[in-house]
Parts: C-alpha cells; structure tokens; sequence
C-alpha cells in the first residue's frame, strides 16, 4: 500500500460496529453480531493497486464479506492485493481465470476506467455480483448497454459512489426536499489540489500502466475520476438530469506529455435553470473539495473529501421571518443558535454516528452492497445513477473539446 494510505486510520472491524453507522447497515452491521458462515459474500478484487488495496483493506474489516481472490497484471499491485486479502487468497494475472473461480459470489472492479464495461460485462455473464468503480463506463453508448445488461441479469450492480451512503450527505439530501434552503437556484463544486496528479514508475515502460489517467484512451480525465462524485450527488439531491452541458479545459500548467485537461470547469443547467458548475484543478488547493447549495432561503455548504462537515446558512431577508417564529417553531434551538442565525453565520448540521473518514463510509457502501446480495435488492448507488454520471461526465467532456453546447438526449434515459 502506498505511503499516503499508509497514514491512513484502519478502524477496526469491532469499532465500526459498535459506531452503528446508520445508512445501508443490516444485521451483519449489529454491534457484537457476527456474519454466519453461509451469510459471507466470497469476494474476487479485479485492480489491486493503491485504491483496489484500500478497499481490500475496508473488505477485511466489514461484517460479511472476504476477499479471498485478487488480480492484477502489475505483479507488484497484485502482491499487494494479496496482503490484505484473507490468508490463502488466490491470485490471478488475468481477470477471466479469476471470474472462472465458482467460489466467488462477487467482484469488485476496481480497475482504469476503459476497462470496467466489458470487465462487468463479463462478470454478469458468470452470475456473479458486482461493485464497480466510478465513473462506470467511458462513453454513452457504453452506459447504456451495461446498464441494459444488468437490467436483464440477476447480479447486484453497486457504483462505488460511496457518498450515497455516508448520513451526513443523506441528512442533507433530506433537508434540500423539506426545503430548507427553500428553492435551490445555483450549486457550485470544487474538487481542488495542488499536485501534478502523476504516480512515480519505476521505468518508463509502465508509464501508461500506472498513470493511465493522464490518457484520453484509458480515462475521461479530472471530470470522471473526480468531478463525477460531484455530479452524482447533485444529481441525487435534486432528482433531476441536466438538459444542457458546456465548459472549458485544457493542458495550460503541466507540460508534462500527459493527454487529460490539468484543469476543467463545466456548468450544467437543470431543470427549472438550476446552475451547477464543476471545477477540478490540479494548481491550487484553495476550497479543497466542497459543494454550495444556493437556495432562495438559505445555503448548505459541505467540506472536505473526508469526514466531511456541513454547515446551514440563512438568507437575510428569512432572518425575521425565523426570530418571528421562533418562540413557536424553534423551540429547542438554543438562543446561541437564534443569534448567530440572525447573522447568518455557519450552523453546523450534524448527525448521528455519521463516519468521519473514506474507511467508515466506504465500510457503509458495502455494508449495503451485502445487505442487498443477501436480500436481492438495489443498492443505494447502482447501475442507474451510474449510467446517468457516465453519459453526464462524456457529455461534459464533447462539450470542452468542442466548445460546444452538449444537450441530453431522449435515448440516455435508460
């Protein structure tokens, strides 16, 4: 595992049980409760490198599932894979023996980008279950016949957005649709650092090996690997897809050979005028990883990439309205809050046992990832939200290549 995963905090498996993290949790996740051994999902990992080994590491630690079958092509990923795997874990170099291994009820694709359609495509075939790492396909026409696929099959098909299952961004979502922001008009996404975004390789004959997400025939880029977990939550918070689609981006810092934009800023318009922009660079950290709900009564700000905080900011002209109201309607609101309200300064929005990292909230999306092999339902972030971030990310990217407007079609829903 890399050094920057390294320093990461593992939680173990009896702390983040007894956190009872509240979203996509089961009978598996019950303080003290342990998995039966006919309960256990047998899980294969495809892509073992630093994000494929982080979540073999969360798989170790989660109530119900093993990782017991690693592969990648890169021995040296794959080794890793392995450590933290289940002791005796198989390990394949091609993903098709893996597949062909009848002890395995699932598989997580945790591959580059261009790989995950026929990679999935692939698994259905084998009848086995499926976590797929964003974005989910490269292109449209990709998105629609996977998803098609797995309409038709009877495997259960997780898009790793793993926001969709941390309460924080579930308590918000729940309070966008009561209208605490009252009607929501702008939104505007940051996912900013100041790195040239590149892995080291040992030869430069690995070069498009480690760093395929420099290059347009293995990625869509800063919008799919980052912008697009900004765009599937705003997707999920207002029910709605956008109609139009236009923005800029180019190659103006890293002169590095690389083929992927350093930087992109897109704008999408939803329905009712709703703007949303979303911005990726890779030449400064300021804003670091945020997300603003503008709404005519209030704003919702969200920060940092992990253990994310939010925060509720009233309107000035609804600050009377709310004092007026308080004595009725606000009536376990501190005085403190009353006031910094009518300034309308930050008013923390928490919840209860919300996760404070990537491990705990990724724990959560697989938590629910088990509960619905084992109940035979939909996750949270499955193959339809999926769909709509891949043709939403393609149509993003045609529009700052072409300097075109980019308008969504009646085909690309569903």
């Amino acid at each position: 595992m890399s050094g920057k995963m390294s320093r990461r905090k593992f939680i173990q498996t009896s702390a983040a049980a007894a956190a009872g993290i509240s979203i996509g949790m089961n009978a598996f996740a019950e303080t003290g409760k342990k998995a039966a051994p006919s309960d256990t999902i047998l899980m294969g990992v495809i892509g073992t490198g630093d994000r494929g080994a982080w979540e073999i590491e969360i798989m170790k630690g989660t109530p119900g599932i093993k990782v017991v079958a690693c592969c990648d092509i890169y021995p040296p990923h794959l080794a890793n894979g392995l450590k933290y795997a289940e002791k005796g874990a198989k390990g394949y170099q091609e993903y098709r023996k893996l597949l062909g291994n009848r002890d395995l009820d699932a598989v997580l694709i945790c591959t580059p980008q261009y790989l995950h359609h026929q990679m999935a495509l692939d698994t259905l075939e084998t009848g086995k279950h499926i976590v797929c790492q964003k974005t989910m396909t490269m292109n449209v026409e990709e998105a629609l016949l996977l998803s098609r696929a797995v309409k038709k099959s009877k495997s259960v098909f997780q898009v790793a957005y793993q926001w969709q299952s941390s309460p924080l961004f579930n308590e918000v979502h729940q309070m966008i649709h009561n209208g605490a922001c009252g009607k929501i008009t702008h939104i505007r996404c940051n996912y900013n650092r100041n790195t040239n975004w590149r892995v080291e390789v040992p030869d430069p004959k690995f070069e498009r090996l480690l760093n395929w997400r420099m290059y347009r025939e293995y990625s869509g880029g800063l919008t799919a690997e980052l912008c697009s977990h900004h765009i599937n939550v705003v997707n999920w918070f207002l029910k709605a897809l956008p109609e139009k689609v236009t923005g800029f981006g180019g190659i103006d810092y890293w002169k590095d050979g690389r083929e992927t934009y350093d930087n992109v800023t897109t704008i999408f318009e939803y329905p009712g005028g709703i703007k949303a922009t979303f911005q990726a660079i890779t030449t400064n950290a300021f804003e670091d990883v945020s997300m603003i709900f503008m709404g005519t009564e209030g704003t919702i700000t969200l920060h940092k990439e992990e253990g994310q905080e939010a925060h509720f900011y009233a309107e000035p002209k609804q600050v009377n309205k709310i004092l007026e109201e308080a004595d009725e309607s606000l009536e376990a609101i501190t005085s403190a809050t009353r006031r910094a309200w009518a300034r309308s300064e930050a008013i923390p929005i928490t919840v209860k046992n919300n996760t404070t990292d990537d491990y705990e909230t990724t724990m959560a999306m697989f938590l629910d990832f088990a509960s619905c092999v084992r109940d035979g339902k939909m996750p949270q972030s499955n193959v339809d939200n999926g769909r709509d971030v891949s043709i939403c990310v393609s149509m993003a990217n045609r529009a700052m290549e072409t300097g075109a407007i980019e308008k969504w079609k009646p085909e690309y829903s569903g």
